[in-house]
């Protein structure tokens, strides 16, 4: 487990030992500080900007790639994907089902809700770093924490027992039948909320599915390059 391994790896550059860094008992959750230090230090606020971008097509490719489904899904994943990239204009609500445990941050809609589209350049994005300098012959760049920590916080729960949370199940009575067309689809009914709208597919849960995708390409990239990053830094300390 790769949240492990930083948070091991953490550990032994200080020497400490301790039950947090024991082979059977780390906390995962450790891990978001380092890593935390590791996108505002070790990397610049431009290189983590360009780091959290994916264009429309390249999730459309994960898909087929990674995921291995070039059935007809893939012609309504694409349907899925344009509509996810004007989400901002379909006057839909939340995707993310309710927290359960009010205690706790839904990692899932706050990673909704920072989640951008961009036609012209970035495609999907984050906004975790903004130019602050106003003219256009100039760039400085400054790292949005708390957008980093919900992505950080997001990349926590993808090492979760769940990928897609379920909300506690309501009874809710209020609405007849308007919800028959979407009965036996339990994992995003229990919140009252429906697959479809005015009789026509929403693709809800598709759109879950394809934040989800996005989340795990970013966290698979950030893996990567703290992955690269340490190997040059023992490289240097052996040498």
């Amino acid at each position: 487990n790769f949240l492990e391994e930083v948070v091991k790896d953490e550990a032994a550059s200080k020497n400490v030992t301790n039950n947090n860094c024991d082979e059977t008992n780390v906390a995962i959750q450790d891990a978001i500080p380092i890593l935390h230090h590791f996108c505002t230090n070790q990397l610049s606020p431009y290189e983590l900007k360009e780091l959290f971008q994916l264009q429309r097509s390249g999730l459309t490719e994960i898909l087929k790639s990674k995921y291995k489904i070039t059935s007809a899904y893939a012609i309504v994943f694409c349907a899925v994907v344009e509509q996810l990239s004007n989400f901002y204009h379909t006057g839909y609500g939340v995707d993310a089902p309710p927290c359960c445990n009010q205690d706790f941050d839904n990692e899932e809609e706050l990673f909704e809700n920072v989640l951008n589209y961009d036609s012209r350049v970035q495609g999907f994005n984050l906004g975790v770093a903004e130019n602050i300098i106003i003219e256009d012959s100039e760039e400085e760049w400054k790292v949005d924490e708390k957008i980093l920590g919900v992505f950080l916080k997001r990349m926590i729960s993808l090492a979760g027992p769940t990928l897609l949370a379920r909300a506690a199940r309501v009874e809710n009575n209020s609405h007849g039948d308007n919800n028959d067309d979407s009965s036996d689809d339990g994992d995003d009914k229990d919140d009252g909320q429906s697959d479809y709208t005015n009789n026509k597919p929403s693709f809800r849960s598709d759109r879950r599915v394809a934040r989800l995708m996005i989340a795990r390409y970013w966290a698979d990239r950030l893996i990567e390059k703290y992955r690269s990053m340490q190997k040059q830094v023992d490289h240097q300390v052996s040498a």
